[in-house]
């Protein structure tokens, strides 16, 4: 009795392991665990934050609403200045055209791409909206700015009170600040 007792106990752990997940081709049990992976993730942004060269908004010109997904930055100059020149656009600026785009803005003036032109130096900050050519001065008003790590960011909210309200923005960008736009200034000085 005992001899069938054993038998029928290793018969039970045969017929239990056949049954058992193999994988096809190793003969080997299926791992039903994920491994993570050994490179660090970056960690995931936090709902309603941008992430750099992410715009988001958007700005009315003479009741044409236009809505804001990217943003660039740079130096450049500007009326004679060196500025921190900031574009936040509808469409992607190819990037090899970015660098010249900091520095004259052809493919914003030629109404390719539509969007607003922002040069902040030590006297305040200017505007321009394209294709229109709109363009408004003063101090920097825009809110949350900060440069940081060679990051830009801010929130630019106006309601066009200087125009009648034909030209509003409400706005909110992140973007990295450009290196060879620096060496275009330093050339041509």
């Amino acid at each position: 009795m005992k001899k069938l007792l054993v038998y029928g106990f290793c018969f039970a752990i045969v017929v239990s392991c056949s049954f058992s997940k193999k994988s096809p081709s190793t003969n080997q049990p299926v791992q039903t665990e994920t491994k993570q992976s050994a490179l660090p993730q970056p960690a995931p942004a936090q709902p309603g934050e941008l992430s750099v060269g992410q715009a988001s908004g958007t700005y009315t010109a003479k009741g044409a609403v236009v809505e804001l997904k990217y943003a660039y930055a740079g130096r450049a100059e500007r009326f004679g200045t060196e500025s921190l020149v900031i574009l936040l656009t509808d469409k992607p600026i190819p990037p090899d055209a970015v660098a010249e785009e900091v520095k004259s803005t052809p493919l914003l003036q030629g109404d390719k791409i539509r969007g607003l032109e922002y040069a902040i130096d030590e006297n305040g900050m200017w505007v321009r909206y394209h294709p229109s050519q709109y363009q408004e001065s003063g101090t920097n008003k825009l809110k949350d700015y900060k440069v940081e790590n060679d990051i830009v960011r801010g929130v630019d909210e106006n309601e066009g009170n200087l125009s009648g309200g034909k030209y509003d923005r409400k706005v909110k960008f992140v973007a990295s600040i450009l290196k060879c736009a620096e060496k275009i200034i330093r050339r041509r000085t």
